[in-house]
C-alpha cells in the first residue's frame, strides 16, 4: 500500500499565544484513499477549512506542500505560502487546488520547514497528521531528535490519521522525542478534534496524571539469543500500551529492540535481540499525551551453540541436506551464499530454521550452477536486522557432461538421446532452433530426472538446423551446460487414392507415406478448406500403417485428402489431392 501524510507546522514567535503555524500537507497519490466514503485530501480540506475559523488574529499561517506536482519524486517540496497573518481563504484556495500525485518525504519535509522557520534561532511547533509511513528512505525518530536537539525550543506533534498501532507507534517517536503530543484520529470528526487540541488550545505545559501500577516478570531462564521466550506481566492492557525489550539504561519510550501488545494479554511471546547482553523488559503505558514506563525489570539474554553439518562438497545443482542447531526463532534460516558473500539478502538457496515447523532440525539447500566455493550460513532474524551466527565451508562441483544422438532425424520424428550431466531436479533435455539462447520456448523436452541414461526427444516438424541442449535448474535460474547441433530433415509424405472419385456415404481406402508418427492423421475437408481442424473424417497414421479408411460425407461436391503433421506447437500439412465426392 503506498503511504501518504499531511504536515502541519507550527511556529512561534515572541509574545503570541500560540507560535506562528506553517501548515505542510501531503498531496501524495494515495490521498485519493477514502474513510467513510470520502477521499482524505477532501476530509484534511475540511479539516482545514474548520481549525481556521478559530485561528487568532495575530497568528501567522503559512502553507506549504508535497506530493502534489510528480510522481516518484522524493524532492517535490514546495512552499506555497509563506507565513502571515489573516490569510486563512488563500490557504484554503491553495488546498483545494492541490491534486494528489506522488510520494511522501515526510522527514524531508518536517527538515525544510524546521529551515523555514529557523528552530535554531525561535521556537517552533511542527504538527504532523500522517495516514502513513514514511516512502523516501528516512527515518522520523532520528529526524526528530536531530531537530530537537538543534531547536531552541521546538516541538513536533503527530496526528495519526487512519493509522492502527503498529504504524502509530512508528511515527509517535517524532513526538516524543522532541517532546511533542501524539493523537490517533480515525475519521474526519477526530481529525477535526484533534487539529483542534495541538494548533488552537493550549499544549505548552505536559498534564499531570496519575500513573497506573503495573509489574514485569523477568524470565526464569535467560533466553538465548535470538529465541523466543514467555513474558507475563500485570498492568491496565490498554489499546496502546506494550511491553517491550531495550538496551540497559534505555530512557526512551521508542527504538525498542522488540515490543509485544498488552491487550493481547499475559503472558505472550516475544523475541529475545541478536546479540547476548544486559536488558531490560518494560511496561509502556500510553497517557492522554504522551507514554510512560510504569514498570520494568532487568534481565539477561546468553549467547548460543550453533552448529551446522553439511557435506564437505556438492555437485552443481544437486539438493542436499543440513543439520542445524541454534535459536531455531521464527523467521531464522540457513542459508548457501558465495564464500566471500557477507550481506544477508540474496541468498542462492535457504531454508527456515524454525524449531515449531521444522523435525530433527533438518533442512535442504540446492546448489548453484557455478563450481566454485561457498558457505552455509545460520542467519539469526532479529526484530530490526539479521546476524550471522555461524557458517561452515561447502565447495561446488561441476559435473562431466555429455550429449550423444544421431547427428540427422527426420521432422516430426523420436530421436534417442543419451546424456550425462548432474541430473538435479528440474532439469531437462531439449531441442531448440541453433540461434535460440534463452532457457525458455524450447519446441520439445523431457526431464532427465529417472530417464537416464537416455530418453526420445520430438523432433520439430521443419526442416533445418537446430541443437539439442543440457539444462540445468538452479536456485537462481537455469543454465544450458552443454549442446549439440542437430539437422532436421523433410521426410517424404504423399497421399494415393485407388480413384479419385467416391459416392457420398461411402467409406474410401486411403494409402499414405509419411512420418507416421504418434497424432499424424489422414483427414477429409472441403476443397477450399485450410485450417487443421474441424475436418469432416479422419484416422490417425499410427494405428493405420501404410492405409486407412475414409467416410464420405452425404452431400456431393469437391473435397480434398490431407496428411496433417502433429508437432508439439502446431499442425502442418504435409500432402493432399483432390477427391470428387458424386
Amino acid at each position: 500500500m503506498k503511504i501518504t501524510t499531511i504536515l502541519f507546522i507550527m511556529m512561534s514567535y515572541g509574545v503570541h499565544a500560540k507560535p506562528d503555524t506553517m501548515i505542510v500537507l501531503d498531496a501524495s497519490g494515495s490521498m485519493w484513499g477514502q474513510i467513510d466514503g470520502i477521499s482524505k485530501i477532501d476530509i484534511a480540506r475540511g479539516a482545514l477549512k474548520q481549525v481556521s475559523t478559530n485561528f487568532s488574529e495575530d497568528q501567522q499561517v503559512g502553507l506549504m506542500a508535497y506530493g502534489h506536482r510528480r510522481k516518484g519524486d522524493c524532492g517535490d517540496i514546495e512552499l506555497l505560502l509563506s507565513p502571515a497573518t489573516n490569510q486563512a481563504d488563500k490557504i484554503i484556495t491553495t488546498v483545494n487546488g492541490l491534486m494528489p500525485k506522488g510520494k511522501t518525504p515526510l522527514s524531508a519535509a518536517v527538515k525544510q520547514a524546521a529551515d523555514i522557520l529557523k528552530i535554531t534561532e525561535n521556537a517552533a511547533e511542527i504538527v504532523l497528521i500522517t495516514d502513513g509511513l514514511e516512502t523516501c528512505d528516512l527515518d522520523p525518530c532520528a529526524t526528530g531528535e536531530e531537530l530537537a536537539a538543534m531547536g531552541i525550543d521546538f516541538k513536533a506533534h503527530v496526528i495519526g490519521f487512519g493509522l492502527d498501532a503498529n504504524e502509530g507507534k512508528q511515527v509517535a517517536c517524532l513526538a516524543e522525542s522532541t517532546g511533542g503530543l501524539y493523537v490517533s484520529a480515525q475519521n474526519a470528526g477526530e481529525l477535526d478534534k484533534a487539529l483542534q487540541q495541538v494548533m488552537i488550545e493550549e499544549t505548552s505545559s505536559e498534564p499531570t496524571v496519575e500513573l497506573p501500577s503495573a509489574t514485569v516478570q523477568a524470565p526464569r531462564q535467560p533466553p538465548v539469543i535470538g529465541a523466543q521466550f514467555e513474558v507475563n506481566w500485570q498492568g491496565p492492557n490498554n489499546e496502546h500500551d506494550y511491553i517491550d525489550i531495550v538496551e540497559q539504561g534505555e530512557t526512551r519510550t521508542y527504538g525498542e529492540l522488540a515490543y509485544i501488545w498488552a491487550k493481547d494479554q499475559s503472558p505472550s511471546m516475544i523475541k529475545a535481540p541478536t546479540k547476548p547482553g544486559n536488558y531490560a523488559l518494560r511496561y509502556v503505558w500510553q497517557g492522554p499525551s504522551k507514554r510512560h514506563v510504569i514498570a520494568q525489570v532487568e534481565f539477561e539474554v546468553v549467547d548460543t551453540d550453533v552448529r551446522l553439518s553439511a557435506p564437505d562438497s556438492v555437485n552443481v545443482g544437486a539438493s542436499f541436506e543440513v543439520s542445524w542447531q541454534g535459536p531455531g526463532g521464527e523467521r531464522d534460516y540457513v542459508d548457501l551464499v558465495p564464500a566471500d558473500y557477507t550481506m544477508t539478502a540474496g541468498e542462492l538457496s535457504y531454508f527456515y530454521a524454525d524449531k515449531t515447523k521444522e523435525s530433527e532440525n533438518t533442512g535442504t539447500l540446492t546448489a548453484p550452477a557455478d563450481a566454485g566455493d561457498y558457505k552455509i550460513r545460520y542467519v539469526l532474524q532479529g526484530s530490526k536486522d539479521r546476524q550471522v551466527l555461524y557458517s561452515i565451508p561447502i565447495q561446488v562441483k561441476a559435473v562431466e557432461s555429455s550429449l550423444s544422438h544421431d547427428p540427422q532425424a527426420g521432422i516430426g520424428q523420436q530421436l534417442k538421446v543419451q546424456w550425462t550431466g548432474p541430473d538435479s531436479q528440474g532439469d531437462y533435455i531439449d531441442v531448440v532452433p541453433e540461434n535460440h539462447d534463452m532457457t525458455a520456448g524450447e519446441i520439445s523436452y523431457f526431464y532427465t530426472e529417472n530417464n537416464a541414461p537416455e530418453a526420445d526427444l520430438t523432433m520439430p516438424i521443419e526442416p533445418g538446423q537446430y541443437k539439442i541442449r543440457y539444462v540445468m535448474s538452479a536456485p537462481k535460474g537455469r543454465k544450458v551446460i552443454v549442446s549439440s547441433p542437430l539437422t532436421v530433415v523433410d521426410v517424404p509424405t504423399s497421399i494415393h487414392l485407388d480413384k479419385n472419385t467416391a459416392a457420398s456415404g461411402s467409406e474410401l481406402i486411403v494409402h499414405w507415406q509419411g512420418p507416421g508418427k504418434k497424432g499424424d492423421y489422414i483427414d477429409l475437408v472441403p476443397a477450399d478448406y485450410t485450417a487443421t481442424y474441424g475436418e469432416l473424417s479422419y484416422f490417425y497414421t499410427q494405428s493405420n500403417p501404410e492405409q486407412g479408411v475414409l467416410r464420405m460425407p452425404d452431400q456431393a461436391g469437391e473435397y480434398q485428402v490431407r496428411y496433417i503433421l502433429q508437432g508439439n506447437q502446431k499442425r502442418v500439412i504435409k500432402a493432399s489431392v483432390p477427391l470428387m465426392v458424386e
